[in-house]
């Protein structure tokens, strides 16, 4: 929405999220230590901007910015509208087969 927020490194969280205990405590699925940025994919990391689970938050598009102060948030809004979309027109592809099996499965069953 026409915000850029820096990630929430591990240890930062509002909630404990897996770390393993011992003097040098380590992410439970990336392995990334206290102050890192969890590694791509990583199912513990928060999204800055809600607060959820990063994988399953419905903010948007991730980018990596190495400069914001050189960022050009019109095009990465227009980045990020392409990607939504086509994000879209995969889930609604996933659910008409889906419904296509089904139905031919409740045909195979009658």
């Amino acid at each position: 929405q026409g915000k850029l927020y820096d990630p929430i490194r591990f240890g930062d969280e509002d909630e404990d999220w897996g770390s393993s205990i011992g003097e040098d405590p380590t992410c439970g699925d990336c392995g990334c230590h206290v102050g890192e940025i969890h590694k791509d994919n990583c199912d513990i990391e928060r999204c800055p901007a809600c607060g959820l689970q990063m994988l399953s938050c419905d903010c948007g598009v991730v980018y990596k910015i190495e400069d914001p102060n050189k960022v050009d948030l019109k095009s990465l809004i227009a980045e990020q509208e392409i990607e939504n979309i086509k994000q879209q027109k995969e889930i609604e592809k996933i659910l008409k087969e889906f419904e296509r099996r089904k139905h031919k499965k409740d045909e195979q069953m009658s």
